[in-house]
């Protein structure tokens, strides 16, 4: 059996193998290859997770909940109630209403006018580039309108109320701007001012209010502990108010899986052309082993050994390459901060990981199982007199 890991070796790395850089080129291709599909995964699920917590956080949070009722008293006691649960990090009211906002020089923005007692993770998260937030009297807006809408500036706010002839009137009302925020959300930032809820209720005493929740426990849980507080209420998860865009994101992973099972196949491929090659290149030290007393299972383990070696160090290289590009990414990621406008959390699942190697190490010896299975068919003065047999 030592003779047959010996050769095995040999024909992997050792320096007296006149194909040793073919070897190389291989283990270098696996690779790359791993390393590739790593970081790409690695990317997309960084996107994928700061997108979803950017809208837990701003945009519909962990929870939120319809009331029945306008009333700030109510809501501010039923609020008190569900933030006394153990599950529940933080509970507020919050209320949105669509406003047409014009500046002096005239530049008019469509959005929406959210008015929130800002407390928990939007209250920590949110930055202020100047003024303060949620004077009364007063709305804040994004730093990304700064160029048209400036600190201190009155702006015209149009909203629509119920009227009583018509079912809807506009109703404009000039405010002024108490502050310029930014968070790490585009599509809010753009879209959205803000305000505290007297304010808003002073512009439309008709809208709708909500509660909103944070919570990192899980939110079935939640929904379960909320029912045994008020069973008339109706919570609805962030998957649950953004189910188009939850979607759109399966949709994405999905195309991810497939995008993994392509480069897959590209590498298996790669492995059995390249096992291929390498083993018509040998065909000749084949013969010769054959000639001096080795049995057919003693060749066909010694090549199934070498194309393990060849690929075990090609995918611990490649996993020493993932591991690193994961390592070194905090350090250059201020530079591409700037294209990509995010920071990201890179990390790579070690379950995914191992399912590769396990299925790159499989083909590696299968791919090396059926060359050999094939090449020693062949009579030995055959391959003494041919370049390679057929």
């Amino acid at each position: 059996m030592r003779p047959t890991y010996l050769i095995a070796r040999r024909y992997a790395f050792s320096r007296q193998n006149r194909h040793r850089n073919t070897s190389i080129r291989i283990a270098l291709g696996l690779a790359i290859c791993l390393f590739s599909i790593n970081l790409v995964l690695a990317f997309m699920q960084a996107l994928q997770s700061n997108q979803f917590e950017d809208i837990r956080m701003y945009e519909s949070f962990d929870i939120q909940i319809p009331l029945a009722s306008n009333s700030l008293e109510q809501g501010e006691e039923l609020a008190m109630k569900l933030g006394a649960l153990d599950s529940v990090d933080a509970a507020f009211l919050f209320s949105d209403i669509p406003v047409l906002v014009a500046s002096k020089n005239g530049k008019t923005i469509a959005g929406r006018l959210r008015a929130l007692q800002s407390e928990g993770k939007f209250a920590k998260n949110i930055r202020v580039f100047r003024g303060t937030l949620f004077q009364s009297g007063m709305i804040s807006s994004s730093y990304i309108h700064s160029a048209d809408i400036g600190l201190g500036e009155n702006v015209t706010v149009t909203l629509l109320k119920k009227g009583k002839q018509a079912t809807v009137v506009p109703v404009q009302r000039d405010l002024t701007v108490g502050a310029l925020f930014y968070t790490s959300l585009y599509e809010f930032d753009d879209s959205t001012f803000l305000t505290d809820l007297d304010t808003l209720y002073s512009l439309n005493s008709e809208a709708s209010l909500f509660l909103g929740l944070y919570s990192d426990a899980d939110l079935a849980d939640v929904k379960k502990a909320i029912g045994e507080i008020d069973n008339t209420l109706e919570p609805i998860t962030w998957k649950e108010a953004n189910a188009s865009l939850y979607g759109a994101m399966e949709l994405e992973q999905s195309m991810m899986e497939l995008l993994l099972f392509i480069m897959i196949v590209v590498i298996v491929l790669h492995i059995r052309n390249s096992s291929k090659r390498l083993l018509l290149a040998k065909q000749r030290e084949i013969a010769m082993l054959r000639s001096m007393g080795f049995r057919l299972r003693q060749l066909q383990r010694i090549f199934i050994l070498q194309a393990f070696y060849v690929a075990f160090v090609g995918l611990a290289l490649g996993i020493f390459l993932s591991y690193l590009g994961v390592w070194i990414y905090p350090s250059v990621s201020v530079l591409l901060n700037s294209s990509l406008a995010q920071s990201l959390v890179l990390t790579i699942r070690p379950l995914r990981l191992c399912i590769l190697v396990v299925t790159i190490l499989s083909f590696s010896m299968l791919a090396a199982y059926f060359g050999t299975r094939r090449i020693l068919k062949v009579d030995i003065m055959e391959m003494f007199i041919h370049e390679e047999v057929q």
